[in-house]
């Protein structure tokens, strides 16, 4: 269903200021199968990555779904070399444009991603959904170097190696920052429930 979404999705005409050449690769690519090849590769790591920026999973649909049409949009242009890197740096800054837009709006109450499990008493599902609120707050409250990596390694399940391509940092500054952010949540979440744990 999400896939024939995405595909509904087509990127619009190429602009005429691209060469006819261009205009072509972007229908050659769509006849061969190249975007629905890479979206289903992909769509399962693009989405964990929207998710943790959003912790919505409707935005991180929806912020998946724009990630590959813009992925198909600007294939020709880019022509990347590592298309996984790429792409996971196109859902990165979608979703970081998505967050600034929503503070400028204002957030929306998210529906809980725990609503679905029955077995759960209200007390029980009350609990975890403020820890989840917890450690959302704590991870949005990390300096933008550490969230992205955070978000792209633990929600992205991304390697060192590409994270460090698609920051175009090295991946001993990957481990680094990894490791700095995982100890400032836990620090945030052990502030919060340190009589608790």
């Amino acid at each position: 269903m999400m896939q024939a979404q995405v595909l509904a999705a087509r990127p619009g005409p190429v602009p005429d200021a691209l060469e006819g050449r261009a205009r072509d690769s972007v229908a050659s690519i769509e006849r061969s199968g190249w975007g629905e090849a890479v979206f289903s590769a992909m769509r399962d790591k693009v989405f964990c990555l929207c998710l943790g920026f959003t912790g919505n999973a409707a935005d991180a649909r929806d912020l998946t779904q724009d990630t590959f049409a813009k992925a198909l949009t600007h294939y020709v242009q880019d022509r990347p070399i590592h298309v996984h890197a790429w792409i996971m740096r196109i859902a990165r800054n979608t979703c970081l444009d998505h967050l600034r837009l929503r503070r400028s709006r204002g957030a929306q109450q998210p529906l809980s991603e725990l609503s679905a499990i029955d077995w759960w008493t209200p007390e029980d599902r009350a609990g975890k959904e403020e820890e989840l609120r917890t450690i959302r707050r704590a991870v949005a409250a990390l300096p933008r170097g550490l969230r992205d990596v955070l978000v792209m390694y633990e929600y992205g399940e991304m390697s060192y190696q590409e994270i460090a391509r698609a920051l175009d940092i090295r991946q001993a500054t990957v481990a680094s920052r990894l490791g700095r952010a995982r100890r400032a949540v836990l620090r945030s979440y052990r502030e919060v429930y340190h009589d608790l744990h």
